[in-house]
């Protein structure tokens, strides 16, 4: 697999998505307003195609998307490196804010009653296995397979913010997805990817599901008092945060790709930068792209109201 027949499996999944999300939303209420059903289904969408093309390619998929074993050390070095890249992902939501609101946050509030099982399962087990799977195994290695590592870093960063379909979580996502590249080149596994993603989504539901077991309406009254100006200064202190944060995730980075025997592979991601491979950017590229902005913008929700 490469990344031209990546690039049109995310047209189609972007398709297959939209298409998706319109259906359930116009036939299948009940399920669209259902945040484990819904989800479910779209993270079969994201899954699903680029599977297809994939076994298509006839390609030995353990070895293809890398799931090999890590050491004990280094899931605990990973739960670190989780911690502190935290800040990071915190100060891209709080720039997202200053123009949309809080997705998951509304998301979650307007869900009302849900049990904590679920919620988890939903956003900490399925999304994590599904998109690291999607994102950092099949995009990511079809990608550096055509065009080196550091070209499939930033596309397939790309990919795994625009399939979020929202502002607010592709800002944060985009920078996620690269630092989940990074973990897993250090750590030679994929395995090291879904357990960062599955921290990062399972710590977000525990906190969202506290706050609004407290006060079922949090979100919204918050945001009535939040300004831009609480935004501006939220990001301050956060640029300060991610400055320490990254520089300490760095370090964690190189301690587990020496821990795992592969020393001097994340520099490698930097000098493949100027090597010439095959064209990675297409034309189904550049239509998913322009799909996915259309629904994030509500351009195509305009047109389909017509």
């Amino acid at each position: 697999m490469n990344g031209r027949k990546a690039n049109l499996a995310f047209l189609i999944t972007t398709i297959c998505y939209i298409g998706l999300i319109y259906v359930l939303a116009r036939f299948f209420p009940a399920v669209s307003e259902s945040l484990i059903l819904s989800n479910l289904l779209c993270e079969l969408a994201v899954i699903l195609p680029v599977m297809f093309f994939a076994v298509l390619s006839g390609e030995k998929l353990k070895s293809f998307l890398g799931f090999h074993k890590i050491k004990i050390s280094t899931v605990l070095m990973i739960v670190l490196f989780t911690f502190l890249s935290l800040p990071a992902l915190s100060l891209f939501n709080l720039i997202s804010q200053l123009w949309v609101e809080n997705e998951v946050a509304a998301m979650l509030e307007s869900q009302g009653q849900i049990s904590f099982g679920a919620l988890f399962l939903s956003v900490g087990v399925i999304a994590p296995v599904f998109e690291e799977t999607a994102c950092r195994g099949f995009y990511y290695r079809a990608y550096q397979r055509s065009g080196g590592a550091f070209k499939a870093l930033f596309l397939s960063a790309l990919l795994f913010a625009l399939m979020h379909m929202n502002f607010n979580q592709a800002a944060y996502a985009f920078v996620m997805g690269m630092l989940a590249v990074l973990l897993v080149e250090a750590a030679g596994s994929l395995w090291a990817g879904i357990l960062y993603h599955g921290l990062i989504n399972g710590s977000q539901a525990l906190v969202m599901y506290g706050i609004l077991r407290t006060d079922p309406e949090s979100y919204s009254s918050q945001a009535a008092v939040v300004t831009n100006d609480i935004l501006l200064y939220g990001i301050a202190v956060y640029v300060v945060l991610t400055a320490i944060g990254l520089t300490l995730s760095w370090a964690v980075l190189v301690w587990i790709s020496n821990n795992e025997g592969r020393r001097g592979k994340l520099m490698r991601i930097w000098r493949e930068r100027k090597e010439q491979r095959d064209k990675v950017v297409t034309l189904p590229l550049i239509l998913s792209i322009l799909l996915c902005i259309g629904v994030m913008s509500g351009v195509l929700l305009l047109i389909f109201m017509r």
